[in-house]
Parts: C-alpha cells; structure tokens; sequence
C-alpha cells in the first residue's frame, strides 16, 4: 500500500505529503515527519491514509484502505471567563426578564422557563423557545425506549420555582429552579439552572437530579428551533459520517463544512441518526449570522430538517415530513447506541451518570 499523511488542526490543514515506503520499514523503525514536531497552539491531529498501490480484483488504484489518527496536541478546555457586565442591560417586569447586550436582545419567559426570544440586530433567531432536552427517536436497539416513554421524557412540562434576574460583575444574569413533570406524577428531575449574558455571548450552566423514574437516559441537550435560513453547519470534530460515543471508527477529527439538508441519514425506518461526537465547537449560519455553539468539554450536536417526534412517529422514511425549521441538538452527552437488542447491554462508560448530570453550553452570535 501507499501512504500519505495529513497534519490538521482546529481551523485547517497545516500540511500534507506522503511516507516512502519504497523500502519497507522494520518493526520498531521511526518514520520521520519534522511538521509533526512542531509547536501547536490549538488542537491538531496527524492522519495517516493508507492507499492501494496497485489496481485488484477488488478495488482501484489509489481507493483508501483504512486510515489511522493520532492527536499530537490537544488545548485544555476551560470555560470563557466573562470580563464584566457592562455590555448588558436588564429589565424585569412580572412575565418577563428582557436583556440587551451589543447588538443581541434576549427575553426570558418565566412562564415557560425558557428563553422564547434571541434577536441579533432585529432578526429572529427562534422558531420556538430554547428549551432542555432528554429524549432521542428510538433507534432499532434501544429495547428500553418503552422506560423513555413511561418517564415522559418526549412530553414532560416544566414547573418553576421563582426566577432570580441581576447584574453581575459577569453579566446579567438569570437562575431558578425548575422541575420537569407531568400531569400530577413525581417529577422526572429538578434542575438548577443559571444563565450569564453578556457582550460575548449566552453561557449556561445546569444541574440535574434525575428520580428513579429514569434509569436509562438517552441524551442531556439543548434543542433550537431556528428559521430554515440557518441551513449551514460548520464544525471541528468527527465526521463526516454519523458518530457516537460508542460508534466512530470510521470518522476523523477534523474540520467539516455541511447543508443541513444534507446531514440527514434516510434509514427506511426513521430513528435517531447523524448525531456528531467529539466535538470542540459548532456553528450554524444562513450565510450572514453565525451562532457558534462551544462547551467546557467536547459534545455532540445534530442538526436536521424532522423532529426527534416526526422521527419516532412515523414507520417509513417517504412519510416524514419536515418541520419547516432548523433543529438544532446540541448535547452534553448522548447515550450510546449500541444495547442488549443483538449482544450485551451497553457499556456504563457510554451511557449518562445518572441521577446527578452536570453541563454547560455557550452560544456566541455574530
């Protein structure tokens, strides 16, 4: 086989050339690659693609083979430290917290417990309000979806206990307390909730408590509801094919650029598909604003044109029908896919650490 190589960090590629393997290695040999020793500043991986060096029965000249992918420099992630509240002004009357800041108008509904308002210079960017998510389409193995259901992880209301609005050194910010419930049951998790806006952005921070409802969690998100328009997505981490925390082996870490339209993966029975793991940021844009999405940890994120409920709903692909808006998952973590249905249960370091989860998102918009 032939190989070449590729140096990519967060941002790009840094360079490209090939390996001579004209006279074959022995084991233990050291192949030298001076780009590979330099100084980085920012997350960067060495690929390693392996090609055919002849054509075969089986494929062409020059077909990739397999490759392999070594981190040379990862940056420790740490959550923006917000400068002070200045660029922020609030105010507050009984249903609503309403915060400007730069050219970015915020309004916190507290009868829903949820941001149902984010406009950048006058333009809309929620079809719906910014709301927490626990539920997934059901894959074919996810044999428990039943517990998912029982829960009311797909129909759950919110209950709040007071909203706290002020400015802080930080920003404006927003904390309560809130339950997610249904009808007159035992509340599936009480969540304390702060959110800090300032001139660089919206940061969020929860905590959540999950009841004995919930023994199997299938993912911890925020979910978007933003205009069609936003139909790009850029994003450092693994692609481009569908990844999860227990299915990537046939992704790498790099940067990717791609229409929503396109991202959807069209089984013949809809479920959950075209999640993205690992990754250090994402941005979603209509080509003008940019609203780029980044966590204290790498995360995952889906990005479709259906709903997880049209998705769970209907049993044929040539069914679905599209929700007219752009919805975003961005997910602290997602469980994985892989289950008891055709071999053993899913490992515990795949799925969520219940009953306590803790995350944090940051939304940026420029």
């Amino acid at each position: 086989m032939d190989c070449r190589y590729e140096i990519t960090f967060d941002g790009g590629v840094l360079s490209e050339g090939g390996v001579d393997f004209s006279v074959p290695p022995m084991v233990g040999t050291a192949i030298h690659i001076p780009e590979a020793a330099k100084s980085f500043d920012r997350d960067t991986y060495i690929r390693f693609i392996f090609t055919a060096k002849n054509d075969t029965s089986y494929c062409k000249k020059g077909y990739e083979v397999c490759f392999d992918q070594i981190n040379l420099f990862s940056t420790e992630k740490q959550a923006e430290k917000r400068m002070n509240g200045r660029g922020a002004v609030l105010n507050e009357d009984a249903f609503y917290v309403n915060v400007s800041a730069e050219d970015t108008e915020y309004r916190f509904n507290k009868k829903i417990s949820a941001f149902d308002s984010i406009k950048h210079k006058g333009k809309e960017l929620l079809d719906r309000p910014l709301e927490y998510n626990f539920f997934r389409a059901p894959t074919d193995n996810d044999v428990m979806k039943n517990d998912w259901y029982s829960a009311h992880l797909n129909d759950h209301e919110i209950k709040n206990y007071g909203v706290m609005a002020e400015l802080a050194p930080e920003g404006a910010v927003i904390a309560l307390k809130q339950a997610f419930v249904w009808n007159i049951y035992q509340p599936i998790a009480y969540m304390n909730t702060r959110y800090v806006i300032s001139s660089s952005g919206l940061d969020i921070s929860c905590k959540a408590e999950f009841s004995n409802k919930v023994t199997f969690l299938p993912r911890s998100s925020i979910r978007l509801f933003m205009p069609r328009s936003f139909d790009r997505v850029e994003y450092f981490g693994l692609g481009s094919f569908e990844s999860y925390i227990d299915k990537h082996q046939a992704d790498r870490m790099d940067n990717f650029s791609e229409n929503i339209s396109d991202m959807h993966e069209d089984y013949i029975r809809p479920q959950e598909n075209s999640s993205h793991f690992g990754c250090k940021h994402m941005t979603v844009s209509d080509g003008e604003t940019k609203v780029k999405f980044t966590s204290d940890e790498d995360f995952s994120f889906n990005a479709s044109e259906y709903t997880q409920e049209e998705l769970s709903e209907k049993r044929h692909n040539f069914e679905l029908e599209k929700c007219g808006s752009s919805v975003i998952c961005v997910d602290h973590m997602m469980a994985g896919v892989g289950s008891a249905a055709c071999g053993p249960a899913l490992s515990e370091k795949y799925r969520l650490p219940l009953p306590e989860i803790s995350a944090s998102f940051c939304i940026q918009i420029s």
